[in-house]
């Protein structure tokens, strides 16, 4: 299955870069089997919906109505992820003549929004990699010199490849996450930076389903719970773990796992 099959039945990307404020209504129950299972006992979801609110609230941003915009809901404050600013300037540090970022499951561009907001000014080639929805609507709204929209993983790294990768919120939805990873480390880019992504404990993942508050939508899909060893053991031996850290919304309850949207900073080995 290319990565264009994949994205296809990717789950709507962003939901938990909003879980501080989705607190009281965010759950994640069971611990199915397998994705199948998982899938049979989710409701789905309303792709066409989530895209327009998505995009409705994006455009906003963009007019200079709103600072910045999350899961179709509108901040007068630019949301930064730290750590993810944090990583991109140590990357852009070390290389020093421009960086070349792939942003899996990037939505409309709102990292990219983040990190010129953050004031880096290193030259930037930013390519979203998503599904072919906001691809095409993101090229008509968003796309700039320096930011562009692919539907194909093949198609984003045909040219110079990828210096940094960026995984927020997006490992968790795909069916088979440890083959994508596999595919990713023999790609190569010098750093990974994951966000957001559900961690616990465990010697094993749990596969739950997500279900979303209908304040944002009305959705539910299956979600993995990962196992944070073996989460980080599947890029060994190509990347090793330089930093971890969580985000600020505590401690969170799937079925058998008690987990944590844990964030990495990983670098490729000599």
């Amino acid at each position: 299955m290319t990565l264009r099959e994949t994205l296809c039945d990717l789950a709507p990307p962003l939901l938990q870069r909003a879980a501080r404020r989705l607190r009281g209504g965010l759950r994640f129950e069971g611990d199915y089997s397998d994705w199948a299972a998982a899938q049979r006992a989710s409701g789905g979801y309303d792709a066409g919906e989530i895209v327009r609110r998505v995009l409705e609230a994006e455009r906003q941003v963009k007019d200079g109505k709103a600072a910045d915009a999350r899961d179709g809901v509108l901040f007068d404050q630019v949301q930064f992820s730290l750590p993810v600013m944090a990583a991109l300037a140590r990357a852009a540090l070390a290389r020093g003549d421009g960086l070349r970022v792939l942003d899996l499951g990037g939505a409309f561009g709102g990292l990219y929004r983040q990190f010129r907001a953050f004031g880096l000014r290193t030259r930037v080639e930013w390519t979203v990699v998503e599904q072919l929805a906001y691809v095409e609507l993101g090229a008509k709204h968003f796309q700039t010199g320096e930011l562009r929209f692919s539907a194909s993983l093949e198609d984003a790294l045909a040219g110079a490849p990828a210096d940094v990768l960026l995984l927020s919120s997006v490992l968790q939805y795909f069916p088979e996450p440890h083959a994508l990873i596999w595919r990713f480390a023999s790609w190569g880019p010098a750093q990974v930076v994951i966000d957001r992504t559900p961690c616990s404990a465990l010697a094993r993942d749990v596969l739950a389903v997500q279900q979303v508050p209908a304040e944002i939508y009305r959705a539910s899909y299956p979600c993995w719970i990962f196992s944070r060893e073996r989460l980080l053991e599947a890029f060994r031996p190509r990347y090793a773990a330089l930093a971890s850290f969580v985000d600020g919304s505590g401690a969170w309850r799937a079925g058998a796992a008690s987990f944590e949207l844990a964030g990495f900073l990983l670098d490729r080995q000599a």
